[in-house]
């Protein structure tokens, strides 16, 4: 008989054991966990709701780029690249920029919101390329950005 397999969507607080987008082979289950041996080579349980059927696309961040000067804007926007070949968008900031934001004197509105912000400590790329692995990793980088059009 075939072991059943599954794919990982999320590596929720497992990213020492799991690998977004990696097929694992079902060891045991109950009702709401599976038990896989993670990338640690260990048998661990880890809720269902980290995993989809291997049929499943899931979609992983290939690359990112700035689609601004860092230092001409208080609100960055960025593009990322995923394994489909698809593009999406998000904006990028940090408590300074948007203290410097609010400074202006054409503001308006006495607040912002955008559903596709990160909020960062500072604006370097390697900082950057850590948020967004772990956003990827916990399957939540489609959510929080937006679809890049003509793409």
């Amino acid at each position: 008989m075939e072991a059943q397999r599954i794919k990982c969507k999320s590596t929720g607080v497992y990213e020492h054991a799991l690998t977004r987008g990696k097929i694992y082979e079902i060891v045991d289950e109950d009702e709401n966990k599976y038990r896989i041996v993670g990338d640690h080579r260990r048998r661990i349980w880890i809720s269902k709701s980290n995993f989809v059927p291997i049929e499943e696309p899931v979609l992983i961040m290939t690359t990112w780029q700035f689609d601004d000067e860092i230092d001409n804007y208080e609100f960055i926007e960025v593009s990322i690249t995923f394994s489909d070949g698809s593009k999406r968008w998000c904006v990028i900031t940090t408590p300074q920029k948007i203290v410097e934001y609010f400074d202006q004197e054409f503001m308006n509105l006495p607040g912002i919101y955008m559903k596709h912000l990160i909020i960062m400590k500072t604006t370097r790329t390697e900082e950057i390329e850590v948020m967004l692995r772990h956003l990827d990793n916990q399957n939540e980088l489609i959510e929080l950005s937006k679809p890049l059009l003509g793409s």
